[in-house]
């Protein structure tokens, strides 16, 4: 069916913090699995071989200037800074369908928009984080939650480093 899952609204928590009102845009984090070229010498061509996943970021704007975020920036001693995505999907006929995305990692970039002589209204000050958690939850399903510390990458209800974690006795 056309127009299954529309995005509607969504709203940012960062480290706890609403953000709702306040936030222009949000880019949520691009999921990749590495890949290496895998060849033996009857192969007549290489075939890919899952190498771990790409390092996750994301990023976000918020208007203006925010002086809660500007603190968070870079390391800080026994702590990540959380991020929070809740949003609200529907379908053609308006079922609302409930996202929340759960994320923690290091603020490695602020970059404010330029003040020129135009309305001010609109500048925003974008924040990138590189993460270390990953979590979605579709309608109270676990979609995805990828946790390279505790070696857990979940998609739906398969974890694909759950045997690996069990050989190595990790858990």
């Amino acid at each position: 069916m056309a127009a299954d899952h529309l995005l509607k609204s969504w709203a940012v928590w960062v480290d706890g913090v609403g953000k709702a009102g306040n936030c222009k845009d949000y880019t949520p984090p691009v999921l990749e699995v590495k890949t290496v070229d895998f060849s033996a010498g009857d192969m007549d061509m290489p075939i890919p071989v899952d190498d771990g996943m790409n390092p996750m970021e994301t990023s976000l704007s918020i208007y203006g200037l925010d002086p809660n975020i500007m603190p968070l920036f870079g390391f800080q001693t026994g702590k990540n800074t959380s991020l929070s995505v809740r949003s609200v999907f529907t379908d053609a006929q308006g079922t609302p369908f409930e996202c929340s995305e759960a994320m923690r990692g290091l603020i490695t970039k602020i970059e404010r928009d330029a003040q020129d002589s135009g309305s001010q209204r609109d500048k925003a000050m974008k924040v990138t984080m590189k993460l270390n958690y990953y979590k979605m939850v579709w309608a109270d399903v676990k979609l995805v939650e990828i946790d390279p510390v505790n070696h857990v990458r979940s998609f739906g209800h398969v974890d694909t480093l759950k045997q690996i974690r069990s050989a190595m006795k990790l858990f």
